[in-house]
C-alpha cells in the first residue's frame, strides 16, 4: 500500500474546498452538519471504541460511516470526527484496502504496517482536520484581538530574557481555543503549522 506525498498547501486546500462547500464561514464548524447532511454518511455511536482501537473515531472500509466513541471529551471528539473526514477526502483507496468489518482486524493491520506507511495518512489527516475546524482568516482575527494583551506582554518583559515563542502561543491558545470548540494544543498547533509571527500581526 502507498499513501502518496502531499504538501500541507495541498491538504489545506482540500479542507478549504469541503468546508466551502458545506459550511458557511461561521465558527464553530459543525462537523456533524458535514458528515451526515453535505458528505452522506452516517455518524454511529460505538461503546468503548477508544478501548477497542486507541481511537475516539473510525472510518469504515466501505466509506458509509464514521463510527465514534460516545463518552470521549466533545473537543476531543470533534477533532477525531474531522480527522476521520480528512482520510475520507484523501485517503478513500487505502481505507477501502485496509479497514476491514471488524476493529479489531483494523487494529491488528495497522499494527505490521511499517510506521512510516500509515503514519503519513495520519499526518495529513490532523492537517486537514487542523485546516478544516480552524479557518486560518478566523484564526487570524482571533489573535489580533488579543494584540493589546501581547504588546503590555512584551512591554513588561522587555528587560528580561523570556522564550517569547512558546509562551505567546500557550497563552494565546488558551485565549481562544473554546472559540473554535477543540483543544488548546490543536491551536498552538495551527499556529505552529502556518507559521503565524506572533510579534508581528
Amino acid at each position: 500500500m502507498i499513501v502518496p506525498w502531499k504538501s500541507e498547501a495541498d491538504i489545506w486546500s482540500e479542507a478549504e474546498k469541503i468546508r466551502n462547500a458545506c459550511w458557511d464561514s461561521s465558527i464553530p464548524v459543525d462537523v456533524d452538519v458535514i458528515v451526515e447532511k453535505e458528505l452522506g454518511l452516517n455518524i454511529i455511536p460505538i461503546p468503548n471504541l477508544t478501548q477497542l482501537i486507541s481511537s475516539d473515531a473510525y472510518l469504515t472500509g466501505d466509506l458509509k460511516e464514521i463510527d465514534y466513541d460516545d463518552s470521549a471529551n466533545g473537543f476531543r471528539l470533534r477533532f477525531s470526527i474531522a480527522h476521520e473526514i480528512g482520510h475520507f477526502v484523501l485517503h478513500p483507496d487505502q481505507i477501502r484496502q485496509l479497514r476491514f468489518a471488524s476493529f479489531i482486524e483494523w487494529k491488528n493491520t495497522i499494527n505490521v504496517l511499517p510506521a512510516g506507511v500509515w503514519g503519513r495518512a495520519e499526518y495529513q489527516a490532523r492537517e486537514f482536520a487542523g485546516r478544516l475546524l480552524v479557518p486560518l482568516p478566523q484564526l487570524m482575527e482571533a489573535i489580533r484581538e488579543l494584540k493589546p494583551v501581547i504588546e503590555d506582554a512584551k512591554e513588561k518583559t522587555k528587560d528580561i530574557e523570556f522564550d517569547w515563542t512558546q509562551s505567546l502561543i500557550s497563552g494565546i491558545a488558551r485565549e481562544i481555543n473554546k472559540r473554535f470548540e477543540v483543544s488548546a494544543s490543536v491551536i498552538a498547533t495551527r499556529i505552529k503549522s502556518e507559521k503565524i509571527n506572533l510579534l508581528d500581526i
